[in-house]
């Protein structure tokens, strides 16, 4: 008979790779968007937006939930999951393309998530996970070196994603602190950043590239960022987090990488050269070492 652990532990594992397959199409969808009719800015107002409409009533109906004497930690979520977040990892996609934001998108994440909820959640920080880490680090110093020896074009674009993914990391390990309920962060996190960006991008010149834009385009971002990420994978990675821990979750991310390199390279015709491969293996490999995979193999043998 299953165990009440066991079925928690699947239930936070099947979580994980809910939230994570839709990111790995993520991140081609929004460099489609970027490098298209539409900024980063434009792509956040529509995943806001969007996602906050879509949750309004559900926020409303249980605003009294929140922790709001914990004003910190609110903001801390609300920016590393944001408008902020966001836009940033927008910038580095106009730069990067789907593999090697894959590359520093998951493995940063996965690294700065690893090392903070040691130092925050004092989660145990095994030899694994460091040589997880070492892994992934290799990773980054492939591509990294690869592009410098190629004019050294996209490296701001890598630098802008690993800041974007210090956010992420941020995010994941504070809403593990707060263990709120997996909708109610996603509610909170739309509905808080359409409340604050929304006035401030419409005083802009952003609703004019819009109206610009084809009405095919507004529809995929809106659908794909709001719906999709903003609720459906933003709520399904709380659960997991609550279920596995902030490490654990983010654990799950080896697939995002390889996937969002194949789905860039079948929308976007993004090249996936050998530099490409080596850190998104890599990354994949230190993901995997550092979640005790090789510990789990030694046990069932």
């Amino acid at each position: 008979m299953t165990s009440p652990d066991s079925r928690s532990t699947a239930a936070g594992m099947l979580a994980a790779i809910v939230a994570v397959l839709i990111w790995a199409g993520w991140i081609p969808v929004t460099r489609l968007g970027v490098t298209g009719h539409l900024h980063p800015e434009d792509i956040a107002a529509l995943r806001y937006g969007t996602a906050g409409l879509v949750l309004l009533p559900f926020f409303w109906r249980h605003r009294k939930e929140m922790p709001w004497h914990r004003p910190g930690a609110l903001l801390l979520v609300g920016v590393g999951a944001g408008v902020p977040y966001f836009t940033v990892f927008g910038m580095g996609l106009r730069l990067a393309n789907s593999g090697q934001a894959a590359v520093f998108g998951a493995g940063a994440s996965s690294l700065f998530t690893i090392l903070l909820a040691r130092i925050w959640l004092k989660e145990v920080l095994s030899f694994e996970r460091i040589a997880g880490i070492c892994c992934t680090v290799l990773g980054f110093w492939w591509v990294v070196s690869h592009d410098l020896q190629h004019g050294g074009t996209r490296v701001t674009g890598f630098g802008l994603i690993v800041i974007a993914a210090l956010a992420w990391a941020i995010f994941t390990v504070v809403s593990r602190h707060l263990s709120l309920p997996p909708l109610l962060t996603a509610a909170f996190i739309g509905v808080a950043n359409a409340a604050l960006y929304l006035p401030l991008y419409l005083m802009s010149q952003g609703p004019s590239r819009l109206l610009a834009a084809p009405l095919s385009g507004i529809l995929l971002q809106a659908t794909y960022q709001g719906v999709l990420t903003g609720t459906v994978a933003m709520s399904a990675f709380t659960f997991a987090v609550t279920r596995l821990g902030a490490a654990g979750a983010a654990l799950f991310t080896p697939m995002t990488p390889v996937l969002a390199g194949v789905v860039g390279w079948w929308l976007l015709g993004d090249q996936i050269d050998d530099a490409t491969i080596i850190g998104l293996a890599a990354v994949a490999m230190g993901v995997v070492i550092a979640g005790g995979a090789l510990r789990l193999i030694k046990a069932r043998q």
